[in-house]
This record gives C-alpha cells, structure tokens and sequence, in this order.
C-alpha cells in the first residue's frame, strides 16, 4: 500500500492509526509512505530543505508511531508518478504491482479493510 501523506495534514494523521490496524491485520501488507517538502515546517515558518526533512522525520515520529518501520521516501517525483494531488492519497498495488485501488482523501476503517482483502 502506497499512503501518500504531508506533514501538515490533519487526515493524514488521522489514518495512521487505521493504517496500522491493518499492518496488524495483515502481516504481509507493505506501506510505503511517501511525502515530499512543502518548503515550511512548524507554524508554516519557511525552512531550508534539511530543516524540513527533520521537521518530517518528527512529525513522522509523533503521530505515526504505529507505522514505524515502513519506508518514506521524500520526493515530488512519487506523487508525479502516482498523480497523488492530494493527501491522503491510498494506493493498494497487487502482488504482481498493478493497481489494484486508488483513493484520493481518507477512508474509514472498515471501507479501506475490504479494499484490502482485495
């Protein structure tokens, strides 16, 4: 699962608990988290490159706790490939690495839990 997600959004936040009840649930689901910089950290203070990453790494820390592990890579690139315009931004890939669901926004629980069983 692919969980695109910014360091200042609330949702995303929000579906990190879900996100990892499902980690639970599922002990061969993968989530990579990818996020890029928005050029600003805490109280939307503009930050140099290496400042917000260390801002990400915190804030990925604080209210990601049950994702810990799981891979963010920091780049444009990826929501460039992806289309991902907005966070959060759900990717389900199969085994075989087509997709096999894409969501832009939040979903709850039981919703993204049946996506998941494919």
């Amino acid at each position: 699962m692919l969980f695109f997600w910014a360091h200042w959004c609330a949702d995303c936040k929000a579906e990190a608990p879900i996100l990892a009840r499902l980690r639970s649930e599922f002990k061969g689901l993968i989530i990579l988290a990818p996020t890029q910089r928005y050029g600003y950290a805490a109280g939307g203070e503009e930050a140099t490159p290496k400042t917000e990453l260390a801002y990400i790494n915190q804030v990925w820390h604080e209210y990601y706790a049950g994702l810990q592990g799981e891979s963010v890579p920091v780049s444009k690139e990826n929501f460039k490939v992806y289309g991902a315009s907005t966070t959060p931004t759900l990717v389900l890939v199969d085994g075989n690495g087509k997709i096999a669901f894409y969501h832009p926004g939040a979903l709850p629980y039981e919703e993204l839990r049946a996506r998941s069983r494919g």
